[in-house]
């Protein structure tokens, strides 16, 4: 498929989230320095002396320089995943990015499906192991479906857990979703599941229990359950899949979050 394309509140949050994040970070980069391999600061608040033109020197091989350059690859990690957004969105806008106001006031969030959630949900809790699992680098899945659209959330930077657990009182079931997906930036996550194989009877049905359920139970469609349809299971929809997460992802990003009273800042 192409490369992804964000709304523009998901790029905006994903811009300022970063360039908040890298304001915070200590910053530098990785030269020789008389033979040696070395860890140059040029910004950080534990060392004020340092700056672009006088960068602190740190070799590889020192303590400190072993601590600091985990910190620098971190920095330059997502200073590269800034520049990449930020070029992007020139491409796309003759304006600059608006700020965005963290932390972000959610709508209502009946079951309390933020970061803290994610991180507590225990995952691979699913019973059931088909005869011929889809072996990947995400662990052993059920499907190529499940495959493809865990490959999608990973080139999205979604992070997703995998057949984590939920009780549904409404249905008295205990269903394992297909993904936990965590939209970090706005300390939201929800359920994904991908539905499909409406060929088969008691999929069907365990689909219509599952519907019915997260509905009785007030988890909206398109905010803490999110559903991909896929009517022929042999050709997966990628761009549909990505436009279903993205699109529950942009409308969970209140308009008032954005601030754009700054348009005339210089990117």
């Amino acid at each position: 498929m192409n490369a992804i394309l964000f709304p523009m509140k998901v790029h905006a949050v994903k811009l300022e989230y970063r360039r908040l994040a890298l304001e915070k970070m200590p910053h530098g980069y990785f030269s020789d320095w008389r033979g040696k391999k070395t860890v140059f600061i040029t910004y950080d608040p534990e060392m004020p002396k340092a700056n672009t033109r006088r960068a602190r020197r740190l070799s590889l091989s020192s303590k400190r320089g072993k601590l600091y350059s985990e910190k620098i690859n971190e920095y330059l990690h997502l200073k590269a995943e800034y520049d990449a957004l930020l070029t992007s969105w020139k491409a796309m806008y003759s304006f600059a990015p608006p700020r965005v106001k963290f932390p972000i006031k959610q709508f209502s969030d009946p079951h309390k499906m933020n970061n803290e959630f994610f991180e507590q949900a225990a995952d691979r809790c699913g019973s059931y192991v088909p005869d011929n699992p889809t072996v990947s680098d995400h662990g052993d899945l059920k499907s190529k479906n499940e495959l493809m659209g865990a490959d999608l959330l990973k080139l999205m930077d979604i992070p997703f857990k995998y057949e984590t657990e939920v009780y549904l009182p409404a249905v008295d079931e205990t269903i394992n979703p297909d993904y936990l997906v965590n939209f970090y930036e706005i300390d939201r996550c929800a359920y994904l599941e991908i539905l499909g194989m409406n060929d088969k009877v008691d999929y069907t049905l365990r689909t219509a229990t599952k519907v019915t359920g997260f509905s009785k139970e007030l988890y909206r469609p398109g905010r803490e359950v999110i559903y991909v349809h896929v009517y022929d299971r042999n050709n997966f929809d990628r761009d549909y899949f990505v436009s279903q997460v993205l699109s529950a992802f942009n409308d969970m990003i209140p308009d008032s979050a954005l601030d754009w009273e700054i348009l005339s800042q210089v990117v």
